[in-house]
């Protein structure tokens, strides 16, 4: 069970904040007397969310550790990229790694889309709205998780992610 002010990655929400937990009543629907943690989201201050301690469908882990998250760098040279595609098996799979709950997926997923917006522009061609939209949110998970865990702002989490990439 997590503490008040753990630092927690939830779902699609990113990295949030455990605020407390509390019994959930029929005001806040769902099974009443269930406990729920209360979480805030750190890219929204003002969001709220309330989950089941016990949630099952949403994934819900620690963060990764500063030395887990220096080897994930480390290692970047040796992730191996998503294989090519069709273009809607690959929003599948993009689709899948962002969901995953996984920095070493985002990580997969970023190196893989890095390689090919370069490849693109390299032979004078658009980045794809689909590359696009993928390569900006799984970096912004990256960075949000390794700006809390390395107590980096965001800049300078994505400076470290993106010096990474560029030394492979």
């Amino acid at each position: 069970m997590y503490s008040i002010g753990d630092y927690i990655s939830y779902g699609n929400s990113g990295v949030c904040e455990v605020m407390g937990t509390e019994l959930m009543d029929s005001s806040t629907g769902g099974s009443v007397g269930r406990q729920c943690y209360i979480l805030r989201p750190l890219h929204d201050q003002s969001c709220k969310i309330m989950t089941p301690v016990d949630n099952q469908k949403v994934i819900m882990r620690d963060l990764i550790s500063p030395e887990e998250t220096k080897q994930l760098l480390e290692d970047i040279p040796q992730i191996e990229t998503l294989p090519e595609q069709s273009a809607r098996q690959q929003e599948i799979s993009y689709s899948k790694a962002l969901h995953s709950g996984s920095c070493r997926e985002w990580l997969c997923l970023v190196k893989t889309l890095n390689q090919r917006i370069k490849t693109r522009k390299l032979k004078g061609k658009k980045v794809t709205a689909t590359d696009d939209r993928y390569f900006k949110a799984a970096t912004e998970k990256l960075v949000e998780e390794f700006s809390v865990v390395l107590d980096l702002d965001a800049g300078e989490a994505k400076d470290l992610l993106m010096d990474a990439f560029a030394a492979e």
